[in-house]
């Protein structure tokens, strides 16, 4: 599931057509949080690869991928309609219907989680699983 993430999140940073350091140091830290080497998040960045597989993760990994995709949309406080377009098929993908992004963009922080939000968001989302 990492990587699929990881790949997800590349391909988000990259629809701008430039990876910001802040959402390098987000991929990275989500990479190793996972245990996986540098080594393994760079060849993913240098060569992403199709996204595939993530309707088959459970809804909790779902939730996780859905919100990493919008905390890194986020981060580099610039967001364009390419990267919301890619978010709202990230959830497509994932088994959300329409508007999850937007119930969660608000409640999703940049540079922090808030375990207690982050859970009642969890909650709250589920009902826009498909």
């Amino acid at each position: 599931m990492i990587k699929k993430q990881i790949t997800a999140l590349v391909n988000l940073a990259k629809s701008d057509d430039n990876i910001d350091d802040r959402e390098l140091k987000l991929i990275f830290r989500i990479g190793r949080a996972h245990q996986l080497e540098h080594q393994e998040i760079q060849e993913i960045i240098d060569h992403p690869s199709k996204l595939e597989g993530v309707a088959e993760l459970s809804p909790d990994e779902k939730f996780e991928f859905l919100y990493s995709i919008i905390q890194l949309m986020k981060i580099d406080d610039e967001i364009i309609n390419e990267e919301v377009e890619y978010c709202n098929m990230i959830a497509d993908k994932l088994g959300y219907s329409y508007g999850a992004i937007m119930e969660m963009y608000p409640q999703v922080h940049k540079n922090l989680v808030i375990k207690e939000e982050k859970m009642a968001l969890k909650k709250k989302i589920s009902a826009f699983l498909k």
